[in-house]
């Protein structure tokens, strides 16, 4: 099932300095061509000296994102966000059910390693 994104709701949970970063990473065409991946998308982003490979999609109904930056926590990083907002002006499709790549298969690692009755 494809999802669409609401771009305005996106952009306002963004905080400022990652917005700002991202909009720089977007200013200065960092970032590559977009490419499906596991339901979402991810893109090489160049930001200075280094390369990142980001990826955005859609994980137990949250829009979320995974990137080699070393950048943890819940907020997405500015690679991310830039990754993103290109998709989303491309039009790129989302799977409602994505999977960042990397990432275990959680069905067939669930049948193949089941949790005991109870917890």
């Amino acid at each position: 099932m494809a999802v669409r994104i609401d771009v305005e709701a996106f952009r306002d949970s963004i905080p400022t300095a990652v917005d700002e970063n991202a909009a720089r990473l977007l200013a200065d065409g960092n970032v590559g061509e977009l490419e499906s991946a596991g339901g979402g998308v991810q893109a090489l982003v160049r930001d200075h000296d280094a390369t990142f490979q980001p990826w955005v999609g859609i994980v137990d109904g949250i829009f979320t994102g995974d990137c080699d930056c070393g950048i943890s926590g819940d907020d997405l990083c500015a690679h991310a966000v830039a990754t993103a907002l290109t998709a989303f002006h491309a039009g790129a499709t989302f799977s409602g059910s994505a999977t960042p790549p990397g990432a275990p298969e959680h069905a067939r690692y669930l049948q193949a390693a089941p949790l005991p009755a109870g917890d």
